[in-house]
């Protein structure tokens, strides 16, 4: 299960993460139990986004016959402490990610 997480920027806005908004439901009550967070644990948690492409950056380059595009698409979601998953379909990710490589 996702981590239910308020994510706080520097000018005063909030992301919510985890759950869906509720009809009838006040923000403050949907989020009970939330961890809340710095806008810092969330640019680290996608930071490792980074690492992962550069990874997979390096497996790409290393095809002795690369084709001329590459893509890999993956479902993510936060830890309650702010590290980024890597989750499957059936885990209900919060986030799609796609991520493709084209030969220059």
């Amino acid at each position: 299960m996702s981590a239910r997480m308020i994510i706080d920027f520097s000018e005063g806005q909030i992301v919510l993460f985890g759950g869906a908004p509720e009809e009838g439901v006040a923000d403050g009550g949907l989020m009970n139990g939330a961890t809340r967070a710095a806008a810092s644990v969330l640019e680290g948690a996608f930071g490792a986004l980074g690492e992962i492409a550069a990874t997979l950056e390096r497996a790409v380059g290393a095809l002795p016959n690369r084709p001329e595009t590459v893509e890999v698409e993956f479902g993510a979601t936060l830890s309650s402490e702010g590290d980024l998953w890597v989750v499957g379909e059936d885990a209900s990710p919060e986030f799609r990610i796609r991520l493709s490589w084209s030969r220059p």
